[in-house]
């Protein structure tokens, strides 16, 4: 291998070989201690997750689920009539609800291991990029981010395309050190499976393709052309599994659902100079909802830092603009915060780095008889307690769902019989329906006009600006049945009434 720093290399052994081999010098190079911090930290972090899969099912959920995940497999990957039908994700819900059955649980559970697995394979990339000791800490802020523990145990695809884009830095890793074209096919498909679960993935995607590209052009001069031409593999290979994997919604939909969405309302360019800075300062306030300024501007310092003192971590961050800002210019849209959650394990990656240098200086200068190991643990359990105290109330909070309509059906499921109908209203409906899969309740019961001597029950909600007669209304029935509806159960935001 011919490279600018002329480092010595040992001879590939062919992709699986190379990853044998890495296991093996992670397992020789690590001792027993520090082999039992990292499966504490992750088992925390398994812990944190779980503790969010009961919560109440939200709306994205309930809609994404019953509208499409109900549907036969053909019907589903070609169904892109909104945008929330994650496809990829979408379909492992499918599978995971046909077979453990339907229920919270089962719904979130692909992303909920997505959102496992995303942390060892974490750890690995950093430990392979840098040492350790910055891969310890990098681990113990990932297993504890409230943002990215709430993803990971919400049915939806981030964690996903997290779990895809992860992948893809240990692999690129890999290519970039190897020249390995299978590790260069493998990029391309992972990055078109995390596309497949999330569009957004595109930003995380160009993100990787970037940096490979700055990391080849910097490291290598004899070997780069050679080094290209596989980089260049990768990328058709994305392109190409990428289209495949979406050629169903393409023939169904047309190329320009993909780009331009017709649920999306035309913003423009001017709409976009208007309120791009509103929309930045959105991305802003959840991340510090998780945190706090204290926490977020010395982060920022701290990225600053990693990127003056280490070239590799300059290159992922530079990759990190060039592969999100043109596109946002080019797109005039900047998504909503949980688009952009990826980025945080950049910024984790920066503090991990900024403030194992900062422990260094701190040891060399005043505490010269405390350990690396030591000082390593100490603040990676720090960096952990601090972060949980600080993200899981918040993501206990963007949580709550909606727990009334599983009330409603629960009060249904006990007092309809066959005839009787439940009515309810927009946001609530699908919900109510996902509730009304998971306890058995027939939807004959929720649409129709009711059978003679029927039992009637209308749940609304006054804070949506609901009321009885507006969901008698939107469900086709008579609205002077109100005269005869009095209210039986009042669960949070819902009143539900009753009649006769």
């Amino acid at each position: 291998m011919s490279s600018r720093s002329h480092s010595r290399s040992i001879p590939s052994a062919g992709f699986i070989g190379d990853i044998r081999r890495l296991m093996q010098e992670l397992g020789k190079r690590t001792s027993a201690s520090h082999k039992r911090f990292v499966v504490f930290l992750i088992l925390v972090g398994v812990a944190l997750r779980a503790s969010l899969l009961l919560r109440p099912i939200s709306y994205d959920e309930a809609f994404a689920y019953v509208e499409f995940a109900t549907q036969d497999i053909g019907k589903l990957i070609s169904d892109y009539r909104d945008p929330a039908n994650q496809i990829l994700h979408t379909l492992l819900t499918k599978v995971s609800t046909g077979v453990f059955g339907v229920g919270r649980l089962q719904l979130r559970l692909p992303a909920f291991v997505a959102g496992v697995l995303v942390m060892p394979m974490f750890y690995i990339f950093v430990r392979a990029m840098f040492n350790r000791y910055i891969a310890l800490m990098a681990l113990a802020l990932v297993v504890a981010s409230g943002p990215l523990v709430e993803y990971s145990a919400l049915a939806r695809g981030f964690s996903i395309g997290w779990l895809c884009f992860v992948t893809a830095l240990v692999l690129g890793r890999h290519m970039i050190k190897e020249n390995n074209a299978v590790s260069a096919v493998a990029i391309g498909v992972v990055c078109a499976l995390g596309m497949w679960a999330v569009p957004t993935m595109a930003y995380a995607a160009l993100l990787i393709y970037w940096w490979m590209l700055f990391s080849l052009t910097a490291q290598y001069e004899n070997t780069l052309q050679k080094r290209i031409m596989n980089w260049l593999l990768s990328l058709v290979v994305f392109v190409v599994v990428t289209g495949l994997l979406y050629m169903p919604v393409i023939l169904e939909h047309g190329f320009d659902q993909l780009l331009h969405h017709r649920t999306v309302a035309e913003q423009g360019w001017d709409y976009f100079i208007l309120h791009h800075q509103d929309r930045a300062f959105d991305l802003w306030a959840y991340l510090i909802d998780s945190s706090s300024v204290w926490i977020a501007v010395p982060g920022m310092i701290g990225m600053l830092y990693a990127a003056f003192i280490s070239s590799k971590f300059r290159f992922m961050a530079f990759a990190m603009l060039v592969g999100a800002v043109p596109l946002v210019f080019v797109q005039t849209i900047i998504g909503p915060p949980q688009v952009w959650l990826y980025i945080l394990f950049i910024f984790h990656l920066s503090t991990a780095i900024a403030l194992f240098y900062f422990l260094k200086f701190l040891q060399e200068k005043f505490f010269t008889k405390l350990g690396k190991r030591t000082r390593t643990a100490a603040s990676a359990l720090v960096l952990m307690v601090l972060f949980i105290s600080l993200g899981m109330p918040m993501a206990w909070k963007r949580s709550t769902g909606m727990p009334e309509a599983r009330t409603s059906v629960l009060y249904a499921v006990r007092n309809l019989r066959s005839g009787d109908k439940l009515f309810v209203q927009h946001p609530w409906d699908w919900p109510v329906k996902f509730s009304a899969i998971e306890l058995g309740l027939s939807f004959d019961m929720l649409t129709g006009p009711p059978g003679p001597n029927a039992v009637v029950l209308v749940a609304y909600s006054p804070s949506d600006e609901q009321s009885v007669r507006s969901v008698l209304l939107h469900n086709a029935q008579d609205p002077a049945m109100e005269d005869h509806l009095k209210m039986v159960l009042e669960p949070g935001k819902l009143k539900i009434f009753a009649a006769p």
